[in-house]
C-alpha cells in the first residue's frame, strides 16, 4: 500500500491539493483539484469542471498529485501514478510517493 496513515493524514488535511495531467503534446497542465479523500489506496476527487484534465486522461493516464500540510509541523508529499474518470470522480491511484518537507 502506497498510502500510509501519514500519507492519508496529510492529503486530507490539505486544504488544497495539486493535480497535474499532461496534454497529448506533453504539456503540464496543472489545476488546484480541492480536497481529495483517501480510498483504499487511490485519492478520489469529485469533478467540477476540469474538462482540459478529462482531455488529458483520455490520451495519458500518468498524473501528480501534491499535497502539504502544516498540522504539528510542515509535512508534503508528492505522489506520481495514473488517474482515471468514472461516475463523475476522478480517481487518482499512486504507484510512487516522495516527501517534499
Amino acid at each position: 500500500m502506497v498510502i500510509s496513515k501519514e500519507i492519508k493524514a496529510v492529503i486530507e488535511g490539505s486544504a488544497f491539493l495539486s493535480l497535474v495531467t499532461l496534454g497529448a503534446d506533453g504539456t503540464p497542465h496543472p489545476i488546484i483539484a480541492g480536497k481529495g479523500e483517501v480510498i483504499g489506496d487511490a485519492v478520489v476527487f469529485g469533478i467540477y469542471k476540469m474538462e482540459t484534465t478529462q482531455k488529458n486522461l483520455e490520451t495519458n493516464k500518468n498524473a501528480w498529485v501534491v499535497g502539504a500540510t502544516m498540522n504539528d509541523g510542515p509535512e508534503g508529499y508528492r505522489l506520481t501514478g495514473t488517474a482515471t474518470v468514472k461516475d463523475k470522480q476522478l480517481i487518482f491511484t499512486p504507484i510512487k510517493v516522495d516527501a517534499l518537507i
